[in-house]
């Protein structure tokens, strides 16, 4: 009996959770309700966050109590990742002038008709976060950029001439207003690598709100399927998460 509870401590599934809009409203902080229940849960769990924001917005969104409690916080696409708050590793990139020039273009260029913000470049380590609206926005314009975006299709759009323009970065359409920019292999999907290698018999299940082909999760989602024992949920809001797991888990 103390031999299975001893293995059982052992080989505890792994749980990673994409951040924005998957236990958090996008770009908002977890609500305290949401918060409550999910630290309990994590008291008898071993989760992960895997998110494209940095370390500086998980603290802004995140209870302290929820981010000590998990094992490890993949940020910037899985190129820094913290355990209760060290560094266990960093990556950096340095984007090209061209690249930063076709950004800026783009940004110039756009037909969204509404009032543009800054920071619409925001390098983070390993990787370029851009937003031709800017993540200055308020919330309401964001929600407007967003819908006005899923009939123009501008970040499709960006993305693909991108992807013929640098073969050698990976460009994921993430969140409801920006793209994640990386060098290959140093997306989201380096995340899966690194906790198979850590931990090589456990079974993983990740959710995330963007698992389809074209969103910030897909990369994360499709490196999975090439390890046994892993599992994608696709949530499409907090309360669907919560639910999933005190029903399931």
């Amino acid at each position: 009996m103390c031999l299975s509870i001893f293995m059982w401590n052992i080989f505890m599934t792994l749980y990673v959770f994409d951040m924005d809009g998957t236990i958090t409203p996008a770009r908002l902080p977890m609500t305290a309700e949401f918060a409550i229940r999910f630290y309990e849960w994590q008291k008898t769990h071993k989760s992960f966050v895997a998110t494209g924001s940095d370390y500086a917005k998980v603290e802004e969104q995140l209870p302290p109590s929820v981010i000590k409690s998990f094992t490890g916080v993949y940020c910037s696409m899985g190129n820094v990742l913290k355990s209760k708050g060290e560094t266990v590793y960093q990556k950096d990139f340095a984007p090209s002038e061209k690249l930063l020039s076709l950004l800026e273009k783009y940004r110039a260029e756009t037909e969204y008709p509404g009032v543009l913000y800054e920071n619409y470049i925001e390098r983070r380590v390993g990787m370029v976060n851009f937003s031709v609206l800017g993540r200055n926005c308020p919330y309401t314009e964001r929600e407007r950029y967003c819908a006005w975006d899923k009939v123009a299709h501008e970040r499709l759009k960006i993305q693909a001439e991108l992807e013929r323009y640098f073969p050698d970065l990976d460009i994921a359409v993430g969140g409801s207003i920006s793209m994640d920019i990386t060098p290959k292999g140093c997306g989201k999907g380096q995340v899966a690598h690194h906790l198979r290698a850590t931990y090589p018999a456990e079974d993983i299940v990740f959710f995330g709100d963007k698992t389809f082909k074209g969103g910030n999760d897909y990369e994360l989602a499709h490196e999975l399927t090439l390890f046994a024992g892993t599992k994608t949920v696709q949530a499409d809001n907090p309360e669907f998460v919560l639910k999933y797991l005190e029903e399931n888990t």
